[in-house]
């Protein structure tokens, strides 16, 4: 797979945010403190330093804390036998203060300049990740079609294309392969078991992702049932390997 965009593009591109950030330096996403021009990530070093659980060692395979690093936690490795829906997961930090509320303002507050930095810390905690968890393309997870008419925009699709063009060598971002063709009531009062029964037949895939390793982009993760879901129907479309990608996990 290609990006989307050719080098002299992209160099072009970079030089633009450069010479914008020296123009009208950017603030950080949590404080507002003056970034200096081509700031990577979007936050100052002090509160980058202080995103909740971002230090933390996380099972590799659902993003929770653990006491110490592993490529699975008490409750993955007592999990049922059988291929994981996710290979992986890449959870930036905690979904508490202040990064729950630069979610919610992006997510709620339709304040869409808060997609760079927070697609900018998706990008740098994949490079952190790297060579273990290679990837050819970036998916991000729909909204139902009634949902993107009332918010006017896919939080995880803005959030994905910030992450792409943060990298070094962007990675295609595939908007229209993971579909949502059913509303799905709230999750919010549901176990785990009704969450995976509620979800079930709400994605599906457009096209054959045959060999690719993706990423699975989505702003928070909770039980993981939706983001298992959307795994399962990207790997009935050939996917060798899904990788779950969110700003934050849920403790």
């Amino acid at each position: 797979m290609h990006a989307d965009l050719g080098p002299p593009l992209r160099r072009a591109r970079r030089r633009l945010g450069r010479w914008l950030d020296h123009l009208a330096p950017r603030g950080c996403a949590t404080c507002g403190r003056a970034l200096s021009p081509g700031a990577f990530p979007g936050f100052c070093r002090g509160c980058l330093a202080d995103l909740p659980g971002a230090r933390r060692p996380r099972c590799a395979r659902c993003g929770q804390p653990t006491d110490r690093p592993a490529p699975a936690c008490t409750a993955c490795a007592g999990a049922s036998p059988g291929p994981p829906p996710v290979d992986a997961t890449l959870a930036a930090a905690d979904y508490a203060p202040p990064l729950d509320r630069v979610v919610t303002a992006l997510k709620f507050g339709r304040q869409l300049a808060l997609a760079r930095p927070l697609g900018e810390l998706l990008a740098a905690r994949w490079l952190g990740a790297l060579p273990a968890v290679p990837l050819d393309g970036l998916v991000p997870v729909p909204l139902a079609d009634r949902r993107l008419a009332q918010r006017g925009f896919n939080q995880s699709l803005v959030m994905a294309r910030a992450m792409s063009a943060s990298l070094p060598r962007p990675l295609p971002v595939l908007p229209g392969r993971l579909r949502r063709v059913r509303e799905t009531p709230s999750q919010a009062s549901l176990g785990l078991a009704e969450r995976r029964a509620n979800l079930r037949g709400c994605f599906t895939c457009d096209a054959r992702l045959d060999g690719l390793r993706v990423g699975l982009v989505d702003d928070v993760m909770t039980s993981g049932s939706t983001l298992a879901e959307a795994a399962r129907v990207l790997r009935a479309a050939g996917a060798a390997s899904v990788v779950a990608i969110v700003v934050a996990r849920t403790p």
